[in-house]
């Protein structure tokens, strides 16, 4: 039978598709890892692995066993965090984190210090990746928990609400309404704003909606790809945006030809949440963890504790 370590493997190359990079994330020698990856392919009697000079492909059998390697290294991880509850010495597991680019780096860089204080044993992975992907993945046993902009309302996922955070108005430094403290939705009549591709759905809507009540004009024929490239169509007067209020402090707040002002009612919101498998044992682990978010982002929005 192929032994956990080479289901490692396979996903590391996965993951990758590239042996160094997977050795790399494995710590160990490349050697090993093909030679392990090679014994895995014959006691399963398969190829798993294309390997030329200029990539590394997945066969479609590769695939799929990638694929439920992910579930069962989950499954085992869970093992192990049962076997820890009783013994409150012992170190953490590790917590694998799945985000979005326009929440994940903006919310871990407030919420992190806290994080290692309060779990200074447990070893936190973090990556990104689209919403869809990364809820398929998190039933594939990829991530232990994901950290989006958003609400998810499905019976196999617990959705713990961190934050409703607010967006705040970002506009050039010379714009007229700069110099205003707050600015009023009235003020946005006539304005053009500039939004994210529909991909964000719920915070896109939003702002579609805002425009027509106020009477601003949303410029649909300039969407931004993130958030950064909001904030440098902003900055070459080709609009003003929407952007959330943890990204204002990261990237807004040290920028000297873009400001930043709170509106002074109707502003868009979205709900940041922590999301895991509602059948994973690791549950106090996630809840704890959710708790201390909760409490560090506390200062960038309203505070929720409900849950679905």
């Amino acid at each position: 039978m192929p032994t956990l370590q080479q289901l490692r493997y396979l996903v590391a190359i996965a993951d990758t598709l590239s042996f160094s990079r997977a050795a790399e994330m494995r710590r160990v020698a490349q050697s090993t890892l093909s030679i392990q990856l090679k014994e895995l392919e014959t006691k399963l009697g398969a190829r798993l692995v294309e390997r030329t000079r200029a990539k590394v492909i997945l066969t479609p059998i590769g695939q799929e066993i990638a694929r439920r390697a992910r579930a069962i290294i989950a499954e085992v991880e869970d093992i192990r965090e049962i076997s820890l509850r009783n013994d409150p010495d012992a170190p953490q597991t590790m917590l694998q984190i799945g985000v979005v680019q326009t929440v994940g780096a903006y919310a871990l860089s407030v919420a992190m210090p806290s994080l290692r204080q309060a779990f200074p044993n447990m070893r936190i992975w973090v990556r990104e990746e689209h919403a869809n992907t990364l809820l398929r993945q998190l039933v594939d046993g990829v991530h232990d928990v994901l950290l989006l902009p958003e609400e998810v309302d499905r019976q196999d996922l617990e959705c713990h609400r961190l934050l409703v955070e607010p967006l705040l108005v970002v506009l050039p430094a010379d714009h007229p309404l700069a110099g205003k403290d707050s600015i009023s939705p009235g003020d946005l009549a006539g304005q053009t704003i500039l939004t994210m591709e529909r991909g964000q759905r719920s915070l896109h809507d939003q702002i579609v909606r805002l425009c027509g009540a106020v009477g601003a004009i949303h410029a649909r024929d300039y969407e931004g790809t993130t958030l950064d490239t909001l904030r440098q169509m902003v900055a070459t007067g080709m609009g003003i945006s929407l952007l959330p209020a943890l990204y204002v402090r990261s990237e807004v707040m040290r920028e000297q030809l873009v400001v930043a002002r709170p509106m002074s009612s109707g502003a868009p919101v979205r709900h940041v949440s922590l999301i895991w498998r509602r059948n994973s044992p690791r549950q106090h682990t996630y809840e704890a963890v959710a708790g201390n978010l909760r409490q560090s982002l506390s200062p960038w929005g309203a505070v929720e504790t409900e849950q679905g």
